[in-house]
């Protein structure tokens, strides 16, 4: 992944807040010959709950995107499926890379991610932004 940024945002429609900017995601995209997503496999590290603490990790991956359009979502022992968004094109030019934009939603009551500090449930929003490039 050359290039790659994720954010976690919480609230309503009209009103959302940023979550967490998750530095340093990792992982692996898995690409079909003829250049469609086919799946992944993300970590992406929290803010830590205190200075000097190691950050808390959430994991999001799919191995049947065409088939399913479904991606399982891990954080500690809570888990969720959900629906996911994926674009993924080619951008010709003198430097040709892949775009890949990924989005899901979730319950924060579902994973009970740190910073949701709400009485009632409220949807959590993941998107992720990478370029790929030939090496």
């Amino acid at each position: 992944m050359d290039a790659t940024e994720a954010t976690l945002s919480v609230g309503t429609s009209g009103r959302r807040r940023s979550l967490s900017d998750p530095p340093g995601v990792s992982g692996a995209f898995y690409l079909r010959p003829s250049g469609t997503l086919a799946g992944f496999a993300l970590r992406l590290p929290l803010r830590p709950p205190a200075p000097g603490a190691e950050a808390p990790v959430l994991a999001w991956e799919s191995a049947e995107l065409e088939n399913e359009g479904r991606a399982w979502l891990r954080f500690g022992r809570q888990e969720v499926c959900r629906a996911v968004s994926v674009l993924c094109a080619e951008v010709p030019g003198a430097h040709p890379y892949v775009k890949i934009v990924l989005e899901t939603a979730f319950s924060s009551w579902s994973l009970r991610l740190p910073g949701v500090r709400w009485p009632r449930p409220r949807m959590v929003t993941l998107r992720l932004f990478s370029e790929i490039r030939p090496a």
